[in-house]
C-alpha cells in the first residue's frame, strides 16, 4: 500500500534475504528519513541510548556515565551542536532532521514495546552525537594520563586512563587497492575492513535516489550517512591515521595570583565553571552533583600542576560538516570529482583508499590539522603556549597532504601505517611534507604482513584477494620462533614442559586458524615475555629495512623462563599445552557456538579479531545477550569490490544487521565470517528484486 504524502510515503525500504535495507526514495530528504527508520528497526534501543548519552543526560536517565555528562556539559555540547546544524548546507540540514524523524517514527510505532525513557530526537541530537565523539577524543584519558606521567603530581581534577591491555592495538583498519595490472581480470580491486569494538555496530545499506545517488556501503549505528562503499563508478574505504589534531598548550601559572596564568607577559584569569548534572539513583530518585572545572581562551583546562596549566583543543571539534562530505563523496562519479569533494577538508581524519571503473587507484592521507612551525617541535603532547608561537591560526591545505595516484607498482595499502609505507615499490618521501603531519613512526608488524603479501603476489583474482585478507599467519612467530626453537634445542637438560613446548612449536604452522595448535601457547609466551623485557627483539626496527625488522629474541634465558611458564599455564588452564586455537576462541550468537580464529594485529596478523573473556574460561566474540551490543573487537565488516562491468562486489558483517537474537539476521552471517567467505552484494535493481525478503514504506508499519 502506498504511504501518505509525508516523507515516509516517499521512501521504500526493500530488505534482502540478509536483512540489508536497499532504500529507494523520491528525494534525498526522504532517503535520509528511510535511513533513520531502517537503522532504528535494527538497532533502535542502542541508538536511543547513544543519543541520550550525547545529550549529556546518561546519568540522569540511567545513573551511569557521570564523567561523560560532566565532560559534555563542560564543552556545551548541545548548544554547540545546534550551532553546528545551522552551519551545514541547506540540503544536508534537511537530511539530518529527516534522519532524526525516521528514528522518531519507529519509536512512536513501537512505543508499547520500548522503554518509556526514549525521548523525541531532533537533528541537534544527531550533530551532538558526532560532536560527543570528538569531545571524548579531545579530552581523552590517554592524553591526561600522559600528562600525569610527564608532570607529576596529578592536578586537582583528572580522569582515569583507558583500559587498554599492554600490547593491544587501538582501533584501526586494513585496506588495499590493486590496479588492473595486478589483477586477473584487468580491473581494479578494492578491499577494506575496519577494526573496532564489535559494539560499535557497523551497519550496511544501499541508498538510491534515481538520477542523484546510488551507493552501497556501511556506517555506524547512529550515523546518518554511509562512510565507505561504492557506486557503479568508484568506491573507497577508510583507515585511521595519526595526525596531531589535538593541541595541548602549556602555560605557566602566575605564582602571585591564584588561578591566573601568564601569557605574553600578562597575567590572565582562568575561567571557573561550576557544572551540575542530575544522577538517577537505583531507587529512581534524582540527585544533583556539582563539580568545578576551569576554562581558558586556549582550550579547556583538563590538567594542572602547581606550576603549569594545560589547555586542550582540537580540530575535531569544528569538523561539523564531516557527515556532509561523506554523503557528497557517495555522489561522485570520477576520480576528479572525488578529489574535488575530498579537498574540501571537512572530514577530520583518515586515510582514503580508492579505486574506480576507469582504472585508477588512489591513496589519500587526510586530516584537519593546524598549520604549525615546522621546526622539529614534538607535537605529540604539550607545547609551550606562553608566547603564542605555537597557537593555531590556520589549517594545512590538502595540497600538502601525502597521496599516491596510480603507482607503477600497481598497489596501495594502509593498515594504519605512516603514509611513507603505502607501497614498498613506490615509497613516499617524508621529506617532501611538513614534518609534523604524522612523523616517521615505526612500521608495525600488521602492515608489514600486508605489504609482504602484496609485494610477493603479482596478479590476484577477487577471490584470491579475499583469501589474502583472511590469512591467519602470524608474522611475529616467523620473526622470533627460530630463535626460540634454537634456544630450546640447545638448552641443557630441558624440563618436561620445555620438551613438550619444543614439540608443539616445531609442529605449529605459525597460524591462528581455528584448528591450529600452538597459537595459544605462543601468544601467552610472547605476552608475558615482552612485558617483562624492556627490549624483547634482538634486532630492532630499522627504517632502512622497514618490512623485515624487528626480529629475534634479545634475552633467550628470560624467553625460556616465560615459555616454560606458558606451557604450564596452558596445560593447567585448558588441559593441554597444544590446545587448538578454536577450542579456546569462539564465535557465539545465542545457542550458535563456532570455533574462532584471528588475534590482535600487534602479532603481525591481517586477520584481526580479539575475544572477550567469558565465565566458562573461553574467549568469545559475538552476541551474548539479546539486544545488547556484541562483544569482540577487530574484523567484522569486510568488503571487496572488483570494478568490472558489471561491478562484482562481496561483503560480510560478522554480527549481522540486527542485535536481536530472535532475528535470524543477528546470526546469519557469522558462518560466512568464520568460514573466510564473503556473501554477494546485490546492488543492481534486478539483483535486489531477485533476492528481496520484504518491501514496505515506513508508515505501513502502523
Amino acid at each position: 500500500m502506498r504511504g501518505s504524502s509525508s516523507l515516509a510515503g516517499k521512501v521504500t525500504i526493500r530488505r534482502d534475504t540478509f536483512g540489508i535495507p536497499h532504500i529507494l526514495a523520491e528525494t534525498e530528504e526522504a532517503a535520509a528519513f528511510g535511513f533513520g527508520y531502517a537503522q532504528a528497526e535494527d538497532h533502535g534501543l542502542i541508538i536511543a541510548r547513544e543519543l541520550v548519552s550525547a545529550r549529556g543526560e546518561e546519568a540522569k536517565y540511567f545513573g551511569t556515565g557521570i564523567d561523560n555528562d560532566f565532560l559534555l556539559e563542560l564543552y556545551d555540547n548541545l548548544k554547540m551542536a545546534e550551532k553546528d546544524l545551522q552551519g551545514v548546507g541547506p540540503l544536508h540540514r534537511k537530511m539530518i532532521d529527516a534522519y532524526a524523524e525516521g528514528l522518531n517514527l519507529y519509536f512512536a510505532q513501537h512505543r508499547n514495546e520500548l522503554p518509556t525513557w526514549i525521548p523525541r530526537f531532533t537533528g541537534i541530537d544527531i550533530m551532538a552525537n558526532r560532536r560527543a565523539g570528538a569531545i571524548r577524543q579531545t579530552a581523552s584519558p590517554e592524553i591526561i594520563a600522559a600528562l600525569r606521567r610527564k608532570y607529576p603530581p596529578p592536578g586537582p581534577r583528572t580522569m582515569a586512563a583507558a583500559d587498554i591491555r599492554a600490547g593491544e592495538e587501538p582501533p584501526g583498519s586494513n585496506a588495499f587497492a590493486l590496479s588492473g595490472s595486478r589483477t586477473d581480470s584487468g580491473c581494479p580491486i578494492l578491499l577494506g575492513n575496519p577494526h573496532l569494538d564489535w559494539a560499535s555496530l557497523y551497519w550496511e545499506a544501499q541508498v538510491t535516489v534515481p538520477g542523484v545517488v546510488d551507493f552501497f556501503g556501511s556506517t555506524l549505528a547512529g550515523y546518518p550517512v554511509l562512510r565507505a562503499g561504492f557506486n557503479d563508478r568508484l568506491g573507497w574505504v577508510t583507515t585511521n591515521n595519526s595526525p596531531p589534531m589535538i593541541g595541548v598548550f602549556a602555560v605557566p601559572l602566575d605564582p602571585s595570583r591564584a588561578d591566573h596564568y601568564l601569557f605574553k607577559g600578562e597575567s590572565r584569569p582562568l575561567i571557573k565553571r561550576e557544572i551540575t548534572v542530575g544522577i538517577r539513583g537505583q531507587d529512581g530518585s534524582l540527585r544533583k552533583e556539582t563539580r568545578t572545572y576551569w576554562d581558558s581562551p586556549l582550550g579547556k583546562i583538563l590538567y594542572r600542576t602547581p606550576e603549569k596549566a594545560f589547555a586542550v583543543d582540537s580540530t575535531l571539534l569544528d569538523a561539523y560538516r564531516s557527515f556532509e562530505e561523506f554523503y557528497e563523496l557517495s555522489k561522485t562519479r570520477s576520480q576528479e570529482d572525488f578529489l574535488r569533494v575530498l579537498d574540501r577538508n571537512w572530514v577530520p581524519m583518515s586515510n582514503f583508499t580508492y579505486a574506480d571503473a576507469a582504472g585508477n587507484i588512489l591513496y589519500y592521507w587526510n586530516a584537519r590539522i593546524a598549520a604549525r612551525p615546522d621546526d622539529g617541535t614534538d607535537y605529540r603532547l604539550d607545547v609551550p603556549a606562553d608566547n603564542g608561537k605555537y597557537l593555531w591560526t590556520s589549517l594545512v591545505p590538502p595540497s600538502s597532504f601525502p597521496r599516491l595516484l596510480n603507482p607503477r607498482g600497481g598497489y596501495i595499502q594502509n593498515c594504519n601505517n605512516p603514509p611513507w609505507y603505502t607501497s614498498l615499490r613506490d615509497p613516499l618521501d617524508p621529506a617532501k611534507y611538513p614534518g609534523y603531519l604524522e612523523g616517521d613512526n615505526e612500521l608495525g608488524l600488521r602492515p608489514q604482513a600486508m605489504l609482504g603479501m602484496l609485494n610477493s603476489e603479482e596478479k590476484l583474482s577477487l577471490e584470491e584477494a579475499v583469501r589474502l585478507k583472511f590469512n591467519t599467519r602470524m608474522l611475529l612467530a616467523d620473526r622470533v620462533k627460530p630463535d626460540l626453537l634454537q634456544a630450546l634445542r640447545e638448552g641443557a637438560v630441558p624440563s618436561a614442559d620445555l620438551q613438550n613446548g619444543l614439540r608443539i612449536m616445531e609442529d605449529w604452522d605459525n597460524r591462528v586458524s581455528a584448528d591450529s595448535r600452538g597459537g595459544v601457547l605462543f601468544t601467552r609466551f610472547w605476552d608475558t615475555y615482552s612485558r617483562a623485557c624492556r627490549r624483547p627483539f634482538r634486532v630492532l626496527w630499522d627504517r632502512s629495512n622497514p618490512a623485515t625488522t624487528p626480529s629475534g629474541l634479545s634475552d633467550t634465558p628470560l624467553a625460556l623462563k616465560h615459555f616454560e611458564a606458558a606451557v604450564r599455564w596452558a596445560r593447567e588452564t585448558y588441559g593441554s599445552a597444544d590446545v587448538a586455537w578454536g577450542d579456546v576462541h569462539r564465535y557465539r550468537f545465542g545457542s550458535l557456538d563456532l570455533p574462532g580464529d584471528g588475534a590482535d594485529g600487534s602479532y603481525g596478523l591481517v586477520r584481526v579479531v580479539r575475544f572477550a573473556d567469558m565465565p566458562d574460561g573461553r574467549k568469545v566474540a559475538g552476541l551474548v545477550r539479546n539486544d545488547d551490543p556484541p562483544v569482540g573487537f577487530g574484523d567484522a565488516w569486510v568488503i571487496a569490490v572488483q570494478f568490472s562491468r558489471p561491478i562484482k562486489a562481496m561483503s560480510v558483517l560478522a554480527y549481522g544487521q540486527s542485535t536481536s537474537l530472535s532475528s535470524r539476521h543477528g546470526s546469519d552471517q557469522i558462518g560466512f565470517f568464520a568460514g573466510h567467505r564473503l556473501r554477494p552484494i546485490w546492488f543492481r535493481e534486478e539483483e535486489i528484486k531477485a533476492h528481496m525478503e520484504e518491501e514496505y514504506h515506513p508508515d505501513d508499519r502502523r
